[in-house]
């Protein structure tokens, strides 16, 4: 909007519904030329409606001006200059509820004429507003989502502002059972787009404010539910995923396990169906991923674990926690039998336990004579072919070489006798090209994770009964 002392009459407020009626015009007739923001007409609308924003005795009006304005922002670039400044003086104070005022295109150019303002009541706001926004509506949803998330402190706080928010408006709704799997499904469908981007700490308490909002639904019942039900919970662990690969530190988050837990409970005491399961056990396999990183560290987090007992049941974690154990052989093996267990081996103090641990090093002995016995340039067969060539110069030296090869193979025998009793056997061939994992591979020089290298001496890997297999000692491997 032009300054005053650039025009040669001074602004006027004009009656409010006049002022809506020509900007109104003025986006119907899509003239959007700069110089018409200059006629004292659309001037004068314009200044009136900024004025009405501010106006807290007239909250309809305010509404009312919000949007109009910032339908008149969307159109050109021009317009949206002029009532840039108009939003963000009037916008300093919060605005009212919308509840039931407007339509759907009023709502949506109501949150876009907010968004032009940074003032630190929206993030709430707009929180709010995405919780009670009507079903069907999904353009301004997404805009509020997008204001819940991106304005505020942390994650956590918007999601408990629009739980408190939904809990608030369901309880006035005498069927609310089918309206709450809807709403909550257009929730987060609507964060689910915001969070793709979204630059904003997760905060403490993510997981109970995520599982307050799931608590909204359930409880539903007939074949409408039924099909609403489905629909919501996959809806919701979908969304559970995708936090759960976007954000590292909910990974670890007890709560938000608990949720999915909440919405599988949905169909207690019968199972949810296989388009539910099957991401419940995709969140299994993330969940898996963070003890495993844990793990590594030599550290049990038996609180997530539980959680994960109580939300997915114990055997579809056992089982997830058995793969992991199996398909890494360095964890110690206390680590591998609680990932796979969720009990600690320590507990089981029996004679053969004690025992195994203090052949530990008689164990490492034993494989490094394996390694010894099967080293390709003093095997048994290349003894007797060494013994044929020189036999017929040198018969007394082809004699001692041939015995030389026979107490190998001896040694090899009792070798393998005593690597099979504890359990013990070859990782990797010597020579083998193979992708660099620290895991299991040890490096001579700096080599970055998955590259191609080289075995230069094999490792042992020991199975014990009933337990999982872990690495004795790792492969040494050289650059290929």
């Amino acid at each position: 909007m032009s300054d005053s002392k650039n025009h040669q009459y001074h602004r006027s407020l004009v009656p409010f519904e006049l002022a809506l009626s020509v900007i109104k015009n003025l986006i119907d007739t899509r003239n959007f030329r700069k110089e018409r923001l200059s006629e004292p007409e659309i001037d004068d609308a314009l200044y009136t409606l900024g004025l009405c924003i501010t106006d807290a005795s007239e909250p309809t009006q305010r509404l009312e001006a919000v949007s109009m304005l910032g339908k008149a922002g969307e159109v050109s670039k021009p317009i949206a200059l002029a009532v840039k400044g108009l939003l963000e003086r009037g916008l300093r104070s919060p605005l009212p509820p919308t509840e039931t005022w407007g339509n759907a295109d009023d709502r949506y150019y109501l949150a876009k004429g907010v968004s032009v303002s940074q003032a630190p009541w929206i993030s709430r706001y707009a929180a709010i507003e995405l919780a009670r926004a009507e079903v069907a509506e999904k353009a301004p949803r997404e805009v509020w989502a997008n204001l819940a998330v991106s304005r505020a402190e942390t994650l956590t706080a918007a999601l408990r502002t629009t739980a408190d928010a939904l809990a608030e408006q369901l309880a006035d709704i005498a069927d609310s059972a089918d309206t709450a799997y809807r709403k909550l499904m257009r929730i987060c469908d609507a964060l689910s787009s915001t969070l793709l981007t979204a630059d904003v700490p997760t905060g403490p308490g993510f997981g109970q404010a995520f599982s307050t909002l799931v608590f909204q639904a359930g409880g539903g019942k007939g074949a409408e539910s039924s099909r609403l039900r489905e629909e919501a919970a996959a809806t919701v662990l979908d969304l559970v995923i995708q936090i759960l690969r976007l954000r590292f530190d909910v990974l670890f988050d007890p709560d938000l396990y608990r949720a999915v837990g909440r919405v599988r409970g949905w169909w207690r005491p019968g199972r949810p169906p296989d388009t539910v399961e099957n991401k419940a056990y995709r969140i299994t396999q993330l969940a898996f991923d963070g003890l495993h990183i844990l793990a590594r560290q030599g550290v049990q987090d038996k609180e997530l674990r539980q959680a994960l007992v109580m939300a997915l049941g114990q055997e579809r974690v056992n089982f997830a926690g058995e793969r992991i154990a199996n398909s890494n052989p360095s964890l110690l093996p206390q680590i591998s039998h609680w990932l796979a267990t969720g009990k600690t081996l320590e507990q089981v103090r029996s004679n053969d336990s004690v025992q195994e641990l203090n052949q530990r090093e008689t164990d490492e002995m034993i494989g490094r004579l394996l390694l010894a016995t099967q080293a390709k340039e003093a095997s048994p067969s290349l003894l007797r072919v060494i013994a044929d060539a020189v036999e017929a110069f040198e018969p007394n030296y082809a004699g001692t070489l041939k015995s030389a090869a026979d107490r190998f193979d001896l040694i090899e025998q009792w070798t393998n006798a005593l690597a099979g009793m504890r359990r013990l056997e070859v990782f990797g061939q010597r020579g083998e090209i193979v992708e660099y994992d620290p895991a299991v591979h040890e490096a001579t020089t700096s080599v970055a994770r998955l590259a191609l290298v080289r075995i230069s001496a094999s490792g042992i890997i020991r199975s014990p009964d009933g337990r999982p297999s872990y690495m004795l000692f790792k492969a040494i491997v050289e650059k290929a």
